[in-house]
């Protein structure tokens, strides 16, 4: 269950959302690149006492805010036009788009070092930049479905597990998750990013199988399956602004 709630601190209002989940035991404020504040909260604790956990943390939210408001990157998000650049595990191709007489639907593709988007001959030009969005959101989302299939076969046989079921899915706020059920979502997304990211990812969620939280026991499991996790964790936190489309 979420719901959003604000204080007044330091000048300014802090909003925030609230996360409870039935198995945090303890609360944890998060401040996010993107200036959103998260509060994750045991079921059992109400409102006022958040509010007031969040009032006595609001000078350290208020720094971590500035601080990303300081360095904030600029917006990210895809025009789908001609030349534009595009990132694909790690490395930029630029896009080029073709019209085609025998294109019955908009395709997307690697030829020639770039990323090619075919859509049909006579299609409205503003219709483009749409069409060649979902032909790329097609083309992702295909082979991140391929990737992470590759990745959790490896890694659930390190586990001693069966591979579990997984659906790729585009996400604002997460890379990954594992239902209670056992069923990974991956971000398609991250085939933008450099392929350790990726797998760091799909064996983050997939150590989840076998513990549901971030106890010591869970990423214990986490270092014996990728030992140079940390690495590619925090290269995510720092590029994973780029991963937009």
């Amino acid at each position: 269950m979420k719901k959003n709630d604000s204080i007044k601190a330091c000048g300014r209002t802090i909003s925030y959302e609230i996360v409870y989940s039935e198995n945090r035991k303890r609360a944890a404020i998060l401040v996010r690149p993107d200036l959103r504040v998260e509060f994750r909260a045991p079921q059992a604790l109400g409102t006022d006492a958040i509010r007031k956990m969040v009032q006595g943390k609001a000078q350290w939210i208020v720094r971590k805010l500035e601080l990303f408001e300081a360095n904030r990157q600029p917006e990210q998000e895809k025009q789908y036009l001609d030349g534009e650049s595009y990132l694909y595990l790690g490395t930029e191709y630029p896009l080029r788009i073709v019209f085609a007489d025998n294109a019955k639907r908009p395709l997307a593709y690697f030829r020639d070092s770039g990323l090619t988007v075919e859509i049909p001959e006579g299609s409205p030009a503003d219709r483009v930049p749409f069409l060649a969005k979902e032909a790329i959101w097609n083309f992702y989302s295909k082979r991140a479905e391929e990737e992470v299939e590759k990745i959790l076969a490896s890694y659930s046989k390190k586990l001693g597990v069966v591979p579990p079921a997984f659906k790729v899915k585009h996400q604002k706020r997460r890379w990954g998750s594992c239902s209670a059920g056992n069923i990974l979502r991956i971000n398609f997304q991250l085939l933008m990013a450099p392929p350790e990211q990726l797998e760091y990812v799909v064996v983050h969620e997939l150590c989840h199988v076998k513990e549901k939280n971030h106890s010591a026991r869970f990423w214990k499991l986490v270092r014996e399956l990728m030992p140079d996790y940390k690495e590619y964790r925090n290269s995510l936190k720092k590029d994973g602004w780029k991963y937009v489309l």
